[in-house]
């Protein structure tokens, strides 16, 4: 009964000392509890030691521990863990409580957060992202996953096909800034393949048994409609479709030259040709150049007999040698089509001046058809030879010093006639009253230098009829005069003061020294007698 009694009174002794004490404490308690820890606040030992100010740590997180930051601390991981000053605070220090049901007790400034201190540092387009696109609300910030496929997988071109390690190709700085070697697949990357898209090759995303083949990403640009086989690198090369390896001077029998050089393949080597070992592509020039070939055939087919494969225009063809007909002067600098008219027998071209120049014929014919007469092949104005010496007007005196066109005012020389009229009706100061044979009195030499004689004409001026001016008798045109018997009436019919009485033969009477000087010769001879009248 006495050990009984003494464990009794023991336990209570106890019971006591421990009410006493909870009342102490709680009475010097700084303020109460956040929600969470309400529960713990009659229990002070449940977060205190007795005695001790630092030593709560343990405690806190021996209650903590569904939450694995012991762990974090221990392993150096986490927030808690990288950073070496968390990992030596007690938690007080940032997680003070007792300050009331509402007090906040995590205390976070996101735009001060260094995520170094995470275990998921933020790099690249990452440091530009809202943290509220990697952490969920109403959830705790650690319990955001880490891992590339849990925020990307939406953004998968690949359809999980390539696994959940986005890092093993792709980096923070872009989906497009890949870190994957190709070169460490059966298919290095070179040249011109370094700047392919992915999905030039891989279609649909999908990168198992990709063909490696040229023919298999290429068939589809194969500007030579698969007759060339599908081994693209027997010509072509990564650096470039146009940096062919292929050297048709080394690996054909028909060696490039000139324009040929210029030409792509399909020039020469059409759709419808299809390459084998049997297969010959004909390399005569006439197989290429039917189409180009503007004689018609009329000249054969040995195209080279003739061309070189500079150009057309380049022709190795020695006229002079190989036709009768030699080129020189302006005939040099002629195209071919200027005597060779498309469709024409070039061969047995007529090599006349006039079957040519028939449409250049001034003259309209009337010199005749032999042009080489008088021009030469220099030009049609370059010393003309032409003799009119040998026409029926040649040229004497002042008429050698004049000019063609003063005569010939066309080219039609023809037109132009022989008598001096034809030229001089202008310059006729007689107004035609002398004739229209100027020669008669008057020479080349000049107008003024004339020879003519009167008394070689059926009326001998003598006496006063020798100072008179040509045109006091000759006033009128001479053909209507031409034959006529003059009378001396004819120009002195106004100076008559018988008013005609005596008849028009004036020389029965007067002579030319004279009108007041009158010779009778006989009363007997006219016509009606004498009157008193008369005798005075």
């Amino acid at each position: 009964m006495r050990i009984v009694y003494f464990l009794f009174v023991m336990t209570l002794s106890l019971i006591i000392s421990e009410i006493r004490a909870l009342e102490i404490e709680q009475f010097f308690m700084p303020g109460e509890l956040i929600f969470d820890h309400e529960e713990l606040e009659t229990t002070c030992t449940n977060c205190h030691v007795r005695g001790r100010d630092t030593t709560q740590k343990k405690l806190c997180l021996d209650c903590h521990d569904h939450e694995p930051i012991a762990d974090d601390i221990r392993n150096k991981r986490g927030f808690h863990g990288k950073d070496k000053n968390a990992r030596k605070l007690d938690c007080k220090s940032c997680h003070s409580d007792h300050k009331g049901r509402e007090a906040r007790v995590v205390w976070l400034d996101k735009d001060k957060f260094d995520h170094r201190f995470t275990d998921f540092r933020l790099e690249g387009k990452h440091q530009l992202t809202e943290c509220s696109a990697c952490h969920e609300k109403e959830s705790k910030y650690r319990e955001a996953k880490n891992g590339c496929y849990d925020c990307h997988s939406e953004d998968d071109a690949h359809k999980g096909d390539l696994g959940k390690k986005c890092s093993d190709c792709h980096v923070p700085a872009g989906w497009y800034k890949s870190e994957f070697d190709h070169d460490k697949t059966d298919f290095k990357l070179k040249f011109a393949h370094r700047q392919t898209a992915c999905s030039a090759c891989h279609i649909k995303g999908k990168y198992k048994d990709t063909p490696k083949q040229c023919a298999s990403c290429h068939a589809i640009r194969d500007v030579h409609g698969n007759r060339f086989g599908k081994k693209c690198q027997s010509c072509h090369q990564e650096k470039g479709w146009d940096k062919s390896i292929f050297e048709h001077d080394r690996d054909t029998k028909y060696k490039l030259r000139g324009k040929h050089l210029k030409q792509s393949c399909n020039d020469c080597h059409s759709i419808d040709y299809k390459v084998s070992k049997k297969a010959k592509k004909p390399r005569e020039c006439y197989s290429c150049h039917r189409g180009d070939d503007a004689h018609n055939e009329l000249n054969g087919k040995q195209c080279q007999d003739c061309h070189v494969a500079r150009g057309w225009k380049h022709a190795d063809f020695d006229h002079s040698e190989n036709t009768e007909f030699e080129l020189n002067g302006a005939h040099k600098d002629l195209v071919c089509e200027a005597c060779h008219v498309t469709g024409a027998e070039t061969k047995e071209i007529d090599t006349a001046c006039y079957s040519c120049h028939k449409l250049d014929d001034v003259h309209k014919r009337e010199q005749g058809e032999e042009c080489e007469q008088c021009h030469k092949e220099v030009s049609w104005q370059h010393q003309v030879r032409f003799d009119h010496e040998l026409t029926e007007f040649p040229l004497i005196g002042q008429h050698a010093a004049v000019g063609c066109e003063a005569c010939h005012a066309t080219s039609v020389f023809g037109d132009a006639g022989n008598l001096c009229i034809d030229c001089h009706s202008a310059d006729d100061v007689h107004k035609r009253g002398l004739g229209d044979d100027c020669a008669d009195c008057h020479n080349s030499n000049a107008w003024l230098i004339w020879n003519f004689d009167h008394d070689e004409t059926t009326f001998k001026l003598r006496d006063s009829h020798s100072d008179l001016h040509c045109h006091q008798c000759h006033n009128n045109p001479l053909e209507t005069q031409d034959g006529r018997d003059w009378q001396c009436a004819d120009c002195h019919r106004r100076s008559d003061i018988h008013d005609g009485k005596f008849g028009d033969t004036c020389d029965k009477c007067h002579n030319q020294k004279n009108f007041d000087t009158i010779s009778i010769q006989s009363i007997s001879r006219y016509k009606r007698p004498v009157t008193e009248d008369a005798r005075e």
